[in-house]
Protein backbone atom coordinates (compact mmCIF):
# COMPACT_ATOMS: atom_id res chain seq x y z
CA UNK A 1 0.00 0.00 0.00
CA UNK A 2 3.42 2.25 0.08
CA UNK A 3 1.87 3.60 -3.46
CA UNK A 4 -0.81 5.19 -2.04
CA UNK A 5 -0.95 8.56 0.77
CA UNK A 6 -1.68 7.27 3.89
CA UNK A 7 -4.72 7.80 6.55
CA UNK A 8 -2.64 10.76 8.21
CA UNK A 9 -2.08 12.60 5.10
CA UNK A 10 -5.80 12.46 4.17
CA UNK A 11 -6.96 13.63 7.70
CA UNK A 12 -4.55 16.42 8.00
CA UNK A 13 -5.59 17.44 4.28
CA UNK A 14 -9.50 17.46 5.43
CA UNK A 15 -9.10 19.11 8.71
CA UNK A 16 -6.94 21.85 7.32
CA UNK A 17 -9.88 22.75 4.41
CA UNK A 18 -12.71 22.42 7.86
CA UNK A 19 -11.78 21.58 11.34
CA UNK A 20 -14.84 19.50 12.22
CA UNK A 21 -16.51 19.62 15.79
CA UNK A 22 -16.91 15.91 15.94
CA UNK A 23 -13.61 13.23 15.56
CA UNK A 24 -13.92 11.05 13.35
CA UNK A 25 -11.57 7.99 11.83
CA UNK A 26 -9.75 7.55 8.48
CA UNK A 27 -8.72 4.25 7.20
CA UNK A 28 -6.86 3.83 3.83
CA UNK A 29 -7.89 0.66 2.32
CA UNK A 30 -6.35 -1.46 -0.56
CA UNK A 31 -9.19 -3.37 -1.99
CA UNK A 32 -11.46 -2.19 -4.92
CA UNK A 33 -14.93 -2.92 -4.19
CA UNK A 34 -17.14 -2.98 -7.27
CA UNK A 35 -19.50 0.04 -6.06
CA UNK A 36 -17.83 2.45 -3.84
CA UNK A 37 -14.52 4.17 -3.66
CA UNK A 38 -15.47 5.10 -0.27
CA UNK A 39 -17.49 5.14 2.60
CA UNK A 40 -18.38 6.90 5.43
CA UNK A 41 -19.92 4.49 8.39
CA UNK A 42 -22.63 6.63 10.82
CA UNK A 43 -22.14 4.52 13.62
CA UNK A 44 -18.00 4.50 13.82
CA UNK A 45 -17.67 7.90 12.55
CA UNK A 46 -15.28 6.37 9.89
CA UNK A 47 -14.22 6.88 6.30
CA UNK A 48 -13.00 4.15 4.61
CA UNK A 49 -11.10 5.18 1.06
CA UNK A 50 -11.02 2.18 -1.34
CA UNK A 51 -7.03 3.18 -2.55
CA UNK A 52 -7.24 1.01 -5.69
CA UNK A 53 -9.58 4.19 -7.45
CA UNK A 54 -7.21 6.24 -7.37
CA UNK A 55 -7.14 4.84 -11.50
CA UNK A 56 -10.81 6.18 -11.36
CA UNK A 57 -10.49 9.57 -9.73
CA UNK A 58 -8.48 11.85 -7.19
CA UNK A 59 -8.56 10.46 -3.68
CA UNK A 60 -8.39 13.19 -2.36
CA UNK A 61 -11.97 14.01 -4.20
CA UNK A 62 -12.76 10.41 -2.61
CA UNK A 63 -11.86 11.85 1.07
CA UNK A 64 -13.98 15.31 0.87
CA UNK A 65 -16.72 13.73 -0.18
CA UNK A 66 -16.69 11.38 2.60
CA UNK A 67 -15.84 13.92 5.32
CA UNK A 68 -19.09 16.01 3.63
CA UNK A 69 -21.09 13.29 5.13
CA UNK A 70 -19.26 13.11 8.00
CA UNK A 71 -20.20 16.99 8.65
CA UNK A 72 -23.59 16.38 7.56
CA UNK A 73 -24.48 13.44 10.02
CA UNK A 74 -22.43 15.18 12.70
CA UNK A 75 -22.76 19.52 12.55
CA UNK A 76 -26.12 19.31 10.19
CA UNK A 77 -27.78 16.68 12.42
CA UNK A 78 -29.20 15.31 9.39
CA UNK A 79 -30.32 11.77 11.27
CA UNK A 80 -32.86 14.47 13.03
CA UNK A 81 -33.64 15.99 9.67
CA UNK A 82 -34.08 12.82 7.78
CA UNK A 83 -32.55 14.82 4.68
CA UNK A 84 -31.09 11.74 2.05
CA UNK A 85 -27.88 10.99 2.20
CA UNK A 86 -27.28 12.75 -0.86
CA UNK A 87 -29.75 15.33 -0.25
CA UNK A 88 -29.32 19.25 -1.02
CA UNK A 89 -27.69 20.09 2.52
CA UNK A 90 -24.80 17.41 1.70
CA UNK A 91 -24.50 18.92 -1.91
CA UNK A 92 -24.01 22.32 -0.30
CA UNK A 93 -21.70 20.90 2.44
CA UNK A 94 -19.34 19.15 -0.62
CA UNK A 95 -19.51 22.01 -2.78
CA UNK A 96 -18.03 24.47 -0.15
CA UNK A 97 -15.37 22.18 1.32
CA UNK A 98 -14.04 21.62 -2.26
CA UNK A 99 -14.10 25.32 -3.03
CA UNK A 100 -12.18 25.70 0.52
CA UNK A 101 -9.88 23.12 -0.88
CA UNK A 102 -9.25 24.52 -4.52
CA UNK A 103 -9.07 28.24 -2.79
CA UNK A 104 -6.30 26.82 -0.27
CA UNK A 105 -4.68 24.91 -3.19
CA UNK A 106 -4.87 21.99 -1.25
CA UNK A 107 -6.62 20.19 -4.31
CA UNK A 108 -6.26 20.34 -7.63
CA UNK A 109 -8.45 18.96 -10.35
CA UNK A 110 -8.67 20.84 -13.67
CA UNK A 111 -12.13 20.66 -14.55
CA UNK A 112 -13.04 21.53 -10.54
CA UNK A 113 -10.99 24.39 -9.81
CA UNK A 114 -11.54 26.39 -13.09
CA UNK A 115 -15.18 26.33 -12.17
CA UNK A 116 -13.74 27.42 -8.43
CA UNK A 117 -11.36 29.99 -9.87
CA UNK A 118 -13.99 31.68 -12.03
CA UNK A 119 -16.27 31.49 -9.53
CA UNK A 120 -13.86 33.42 -6.86
CA UNK A 121 -12.96 35.82 -9.54
CA UNK A 122 -16.81 36.77 -10.73
CA UNK A 123 -17.17 37.30 -6.44
CA UNK A 124 -13.68 39.61 -6.31
CA UNK A 125 -15.12 41.97 -9.39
Amino acid sequence: MSNYPNADYFKDLLLSIYPCKEPFELLVIDKKPKTKSGVYIISKRRIRIYAPWIEAFPLELIAIHEYAHHIHYTEQHKMENRERSHGAQFWEIYGALMCRAVQKGLFREERVSDIARKEHHNIKN
